[in-house]
Formats: structure tokens, sequence, C-alpha cells
């Protein structure tokens, strides 16, 4: 039974996280674009960023660097795992316009023009941002 037991100890402590994420919260406003349908393509501000990605790039208020990690749990049956990277800006996230300027604005990237319309739509408009400490 001991060595059951141990063995059992054993295979929890391999799979439980030895350190969990820190994060600092923020309850934001959460916008969606796309570029497909203008002049600017996949384009963002980050260059190291080769492009924006579905699921993966968010444009934010520049008190977020470029390469900031961030989750939104709300946005995770529609964007896998609910982790973004911050790799754009633009005036709307940086004047937090959509927030009338009372809370940070996180503008996510969707592939499909048709996704915006329908996830602003659909989704609500404030969620809770998980800034992902470093």
């Amino acid at each position: 039974n001991k060595m059951i037991l141990s063995l059992l100890t054993a295979v929890v402590l391999a799979v439980t996280p030895t350190h969990k994420k820190e994060y600092v919260e923020y309850r934001a406003r959460i916008t969606f674009y796309s570029h497909n349908s203008d002049k600017w393509g996949k384009r963002v501000a980050d260059p190291k960023a080769g492009g924006a990605k579905h699921g993966t790039t968010v444009a934010a208020h520049p008190d977020f660097k470029f390469g900031t990690e961030l989750e939104i749990p709300e946005l995770k049956n529609f964007f896998g795992d609910g982790e973004f990277v911050v790799h754009d800006r633009g005036s709307a996230v940086t004047k937090k316009r959509a927030a009338k300027g009372r809370a940070y604005v996180f503008d996510v990237y969707v592939e499909d023009p048709k996704l915006v319309k329908k996830y602003s739509k659909e989704l609500p408009e404030y969620m809770v941002v998980k800034v992902i400490k470093k």
C-alpha cells in the first residue's frame, strides 16, 4: 500500500505545476478587428510579430509592451486557450475610445471580417483580462 501511495504521489507531483503564472487583472473593453478588407493586410505595429494572427494577436494601449502575454478567459471557446500576445496598437485602443476613456481597450484580431460583427454582437463588451507578469 505504501508503494502504491508513493507512486500516486509521484504522479500527482509530476503533473502539478511548480509555479502559477502571476498576473494583474483588469476589467476591460474587448473589441475585435480584421485587416483583410483594408490596405494594411496583416501588418502590425510590432516588427517582431511577423503579422497579425487569428486567436493570438491583440492591439493594446502602450502601457502594455509588445510581447506582453494575456489571458481573456471568456474567449477560450472562441479563440483556443484564450491566450493572446500584444502585437499591435491603434488610436482606438491608445485613446481608450470604445470605453469612453474609463478602461483599457483590448482589440482582438480575427481573420474573417464577418467575425468582427458576429463577436461584437454576441459577446459581452467588458471582460476580465489577466495580464501575465514576467
